[in-house]
C-alpha cells in the first residue's frame, strides 16, 4: 500500500492542528473549499480569532479565481505579507489543493502575525547598523565593483534602511519615495529590475510604472 493512499483529509487536519500548535498563538490556519462559493469558502479554521474570520467566511484574496484551473502550473506555494482587518501584519503561505483530475478546488493558508517581530527587526537593524543614513552611499567605487545582481540587491537593501520598512509593507507614499531613490540611482536600467521590484513591492507592472511617473515629479 503506497503512502499517498493514507493521506486523507482527517490526516491533513491533524497535521495542520499540530503545525498551528507548534507555531503558537500568533499563527492561524485557514482551509478553503472554493466549490462552496466565494462567500463561504472557509471550511476549517484554527486560531482564526487572530484575524476575525471563521468557518463559513470568505477568502481574503483572489485565490478562489483559480477554481477549476489546472494545478500543475500553480503548485508552488505563494508567500507574501499583508495587512489584516485589525491592522496587524501577517506573513502568509498559501497552497492550492487539487482534486483527482488535477483541478484546483481549494487552498490551505498558514498566516503568522509578525507585527511585533517587524518592530524588533527594525530596532535591531538600526542598533546594529555601522553606517548612518547620510553615509550609506559614500563608497560608490565599492558599489560599482560589484556585479549587477549585487548592485540591485544593495540598492534595495539601502532603500529599505532609508525608509525603515521592508518593501512589501511600505504604503503608497513610501513606495513612491523608494522608487524615486531607485530611479535616481539608475536601478531601472538593469534588465530584470522591474520584475524584481514588482515582486518585492507586491504590485503589478502597471502600478510600478504609475508610481515611477509620480516619483519623477518629486
Amino acid at each position: 500500500m503506497i503512502l499517498e493512499e493514507n493521506l486523507n483529509f482527517e490526516f491533513v487536519i491533524n497535521l495542520l492542528e499540530g503545525v498551528q500548535e507548534l507555531l503558537g498563538s500568533n499563527c492561524e490556519i485557514i482551509v478553503h473549499d472554493f466549490r462552496k462559493g466565494y462567500e463561504q469558502s472557509i471550511v476549517h479554521a484554527l486560531n482564526s480569532q487572530l484575524s476575525g474570520r471563521d468557518v463559513g467566511g470568505k477568502p481574503r484574496g483572489a485565490l478562489i479565481m483559480n477554481l477549476g484551473k489546472d494545478i500543475e502550473t500553480l503548485k508552488k506555494s505563494k508567500v507574501l505579507f499583508y495587512k489584516g482587518e485589525k491592522g496587524q501584519i501577517f506573513k502568509s503561505c498559501s497552497t492550492l489543493i487539487g482534486d483527482s483530475s488535477n483541478r484546483v478546488i481549494g487552498s490551505i493558508c498558514i498566516n503568522i502575525e509578525v507585527s511585533q517581530l517587524l518592530g524588533v527587526n527594525s530596532m535591531l537593524n538600526e542598533f546594529l547598523s555601522t553606517t548612518s543614513k547620510n553615509e550609506i552611499l559614500k563608497d560608490k567605487s565599492a558599489i560599482m565593483a560589484q556585479n549587477v545582481d549585487d548592485v540591485l540587491q544593495y540598492y534595495i537593501s539601502t532603500c529599505e534602511q532609508m525608509i525603515n520598512s521592508s518593501m512589501e509593507l511600505m504604503n503608497k507614499e513610501q513606495k513612491i519615495k523608494a522608487i524615486s531613490f531607485l530611479y535616481e540611482k539608475g536601478v531601472f536600467k538593469i534588465t530584470k529590475a522591474n520584475m524584481l521590484l514588482c515582486e518585492r513591492f507586491q504590485i503589478s507592472k502597471y502600478t510600478l510604472y504609475k508610481y515611477l511617473e509620480e516619483a519623477k515629479n518629486l
